[in-house]
Formats: C-alpha cells, structure tokens, sequence
C-alpha cells in the first residue's frame, strides 16, 4: 500500500528534539512504509518565514520523496505575497501552510483574505493549523473561497469532534486527524461525517512518531477502500508531485 504523510516538519522547535532534518525525517518514512511526505520548516513558522521558506528549498532540492508547503504571515501581507510569487512554480513545493497559532492571528483577518484570494487564483492547496479554536472560523473562509482545498490540521486538536461538525457543509475542507490525542473513534467519525474521500493522512513528523498516527487509522477497522483513500488516493487528487 502506498501512504503518502501531507503533515510533516524538519527543523528544531522550542523543546529538545532528537529527529530535526529531512534525513531523520526519511528514517521515518522508511520504517513506516511512507513514500511522501510533505513539510513546513519551523523556522517559517517561528521565527522568519522568509528565511525558513528558504532553508526548506535548499534542504528538499534533490530530494525524492520530500515536497514542501510555503508559509505566510499575514502579519507581514506583502511580504508573503512575495513568497507566494517565488515558490509557485517551484517544483519542490505543492502547497501553502498556515499556523495561526504560532503567529497569533485568526483566519478571518483582512490579511489572511487577501493572501486566499492570491492563493486561490494560483489554486493551492492549504494546509491549516486549527487549534485551539480556529476549525469554524477555517470552514467560514472555506465557504468564501469553494476552490480552493484546506486541509484541517489536526483536525481541531483536542476539540475534533467540534472540527469534524464543522467541516461536514464544506465539501472544500478535508479533515487530517494527527495529533497527540489518541482519543478512540475519532477517525470512524470523521469518516461517518464527511467520507473517507475527504479525510488525509498526516502525522505531525517528527515532532510525533508517524507510527503513532498509522497505528491510529490501522486500529479504526476501515475497509480497504476507505484506507486506500485515506493512505494516498486523497493526497493524490490534491497535490501535484
């Protein structure tokens, strides 16, 4: 079976981290069977986007089974339309991430408005960090913009099955279940919800083992096809690799 990981990291965060670069990242992928995955750098996400955007080409280029998302702040709107420009058409990099968390801001801003609009001509994909408290304002842009394919982060975190309600009217929002919180049912539901063609798999790699998050789906008893689409098919109809 293929699987295809659309939620990864390299780089180091705020807290002792033993696995940081894309080579630890692909000792993952080859223990657990996942032949992509596709990463944000953590310094685009913590400290300078620009420069983490950057360091996240130099570090896939070459690379044949990592793809990258590019990251924006709409703290800084011109800015990210900039890096928009540079990574559209560059072959490493297949989508956009968001993270109101970590740059403190809510989806629903003026800023973040005008980079979907940007976004949604180039139609990209986005990858969203939805919590805490972020899933109804994510389904309330995802219904201004119908073209364009989110993909809920976590899947509102501890609060998923509040994601999960809030993304079965948009068809536009996929739900990606990874986090730390193991909680029984959770990926049963969210297929029940909205179908297993609109749930991804992603791990949070290597800021949490992808095994975790395999272990997760295996245990949900899905029927072939259902974790077929899960594992890959999905990615494949949203990502250009």
């Amino acid at each position: 079976m293929q699987i295809i990981d659309v939620h990864g990291h390299i780089g180091n965060w705020t807290f002792p981290m033993r696995c940081s670069t894309v080579s630890d990242l692909q000792d993952y992928m080859n223990r657990c069977g996942i032949e992509r995955t596709v990463v944000s750098h953590s310094s685009a996400i913590m400290y300078d986007f620009v420069q983490g955007n950057r360091e996240l080409a130099e570090a896939i280029s070459g690379v044949t089974d990592v793809w990258g998302y590019v990251v924006l702040n709409p703290h800084y709107f011109r800015e990210s339309l900039v890096e928009l420009d540079k990574y559209k058409d560059h072959p490493k990099f297949v989508g956009v991430k968001l993270h109101p968390e970590q740059q403190v801001y809510r989806l629903v801003h003026r800023n973040v408005i005008g980079l979907l609009e940007k976004v949604s001509e180039l139609q990209l994909p986005i990858l969203v960090h939805t919590f805490p408290g972020q899933t109804h304002d994510l389904c309330k842009v995802a219904r201004e913009f119908p073209t364009i394919k989110f993909i809920m982060g976590h899947m509102g975190g501890d609060n998923w099955a509040d994601g999960i309600e809030a993304a079965a009217a948009c068809e536009n929002v996929y739900l990606e279940p990874c986090s730390s919180f193991p909680d029984a049912g959770k990926i049963n539901r969210a297929v029940e919800v909205v179908g297993a063609e609109r749930v991804l798999f992603g791990t949070d790699s290597s800021l949490l083992n992808p095994a975790f998050v395999w272990g997760m789906l295996q245990d949900a008893g899905l029927g072939e096809d259902d974790l077929n689409k899960i594992a890959f098919e999905n990615a494949l109809e949203i990502f250009e690799f």
